[in-house]
């Protein structure tokens, strides 16, 4: 090989070793000019997440416990019956709904309770932190009284009973208040003299009503008659018509019912044969505005309502306690335009008396 062939090769090796190393020291100024911007963005990064985290948190004062924030509270009920019953209840369910719509507890029911299951249900909701836990009815009492011992934490309450513990408690409603006021209006109003009743159960709180009404009826039209029927049901509207219709057929023109659908059935029958009723418990005045003389409400959603402020400003206890007219949920309902102005007047002033205290009709 001859020394120009070796130094051109020579001179052709330099070459490529400068453009290799123009390229690596090109390529390693890319290279670092990436991780330099790479740097920059992390640094970036990590004060825009300072930021986000110094903007939630400022002066410690944001810097609170869980704990402190606002616990919501919570009531179940547990129903015999359905809550679309159009009676004891549905007013029920509507005082459930009225905690969680005016005082903003979370809810939860079971209707249809058979007597077996009472108590496994009860302990269901007191275990799964429910506040107040309701039995709507005479028929919960036992079962309260006994669970509430195993929770003793959580409130119970029965409508409709005389049941008392540390956390349980439960209410009636005053008897021979309503009962005084439909007396003096059916015998004020009747026509025939003939006033009627139509109840579904001869249990003692309606045996205690038909006492004062038979009383007030006397003192008030003593010429009057009145006659008495049962239907030995709560839910048949049949039976409750069947009886309404019975009475009217004998003249009976004003007729006081008790238990839901006796209330339903005797102003049916009075809407086709002619004929007035006072409600019981509800208010059935939208049934028959005409026929419905007034009724006399007994609120359960009005006592529901006021055992969860009670719950809700810490004053609530276990107690038995009778609930009517000065306690608000005892009322007239609302009023037929067939009654006269001057008879309505009364019977209102008497309900005001009674709230008033300076007249006392009730028995319990």
């Amino acid at each position: 090989m001859c020394r120009c062939a070796s130094k051109n090769q020579n001179l052709g090796s330099l070459r490529l070793l400068k453009k290799i190393r123009s390229n690596y020291r090109i390529k390693g100024e890319n290279c670092m000019k990436r991780s330099k911007f790479l740097v920059a963005m992390m640094i970036l990064a990590v004060m825009f997440t300072g930021v986000l985290f110094a903007g939630g948190q400022q002066d410690g004062a944001a810097e609170a416990p869980a704990s402190d924030a606002p616990v919501q509270l919570k009531a179940a009920m547990l129903m015999s019956g359905p809550i679309n019953d159009g009676g004891w209840n549905t007013s029920a369910y509507e005082g459930l709904t009225r905690l969680r719509d005016e005082l903003g507890f979370e809810i939860a029911y079971t209707e249809l309770v058979p007597q077996a299951e009472q108590k496994s249900i009860l302990r269901n909701y007191a275990r799964r932190g429910y506040d107040l836990v309701i039995g709507h009815g005479f028929e919960f009492g036992d079962s309260i009284l006994e669970v509430a011992e195993e929770f003793p934490d959580v409130n119970f309450y029965q409508v409709g009973g005389d049941i008392q513990a540390a956390n349980a408690g439960s209410g009636v409603f005053g008897l021979g208040e309503l009962s005084y006021l439909a007396g003096k209006l059916a015998a004020k109003f009747t026509k025939t003299d003939k006033i009627g009743f139509v109840g579904a159960m001869e249990i003692p709180t309606i045996l205690a009503e038909i006492d004062m009404m038979k009383k007030t009826i006397a003192e008030y039209n003593p010429g009057a008659s009145f006659t008495i029927a049962y239907t030995g049901s709560w839910t048949d509207v049949n039976k409750g018509k069947e009886a309404a219709l019975a009475q009217i057929s004998n003249g009976v023109d004003v007729i006081i019912a008790i238990g839901d659908a006796c209330d339903v059935g005797a102003i049916q029958a009075a809407k086709e044969k002619g004929g007035y009723v006072i409600g019981w418990s509800g208010d059935f005045n939208s049934l028959a505005p005409n026929v419905v003389l007034t009724s006399m409400v007994q609120s359960v959603p009005d006592l529901v309502l006021a055992q969860g402020e009670m719950i809700k400003a810490g004053t609530w206890k276990g107690e038995a306690k009778v609930w009517g007219v000065q306690e608000g949920v005892e009322f007239p309902g609302t009023w037929s335009p067939e009654v006269p102005a001057d008879l309505k007047a009364e019977i209102m002033a008497d309900y005001e008396a009674m709230k008033a205290g300076t007249l006392d009709k009730r028995s319990n």
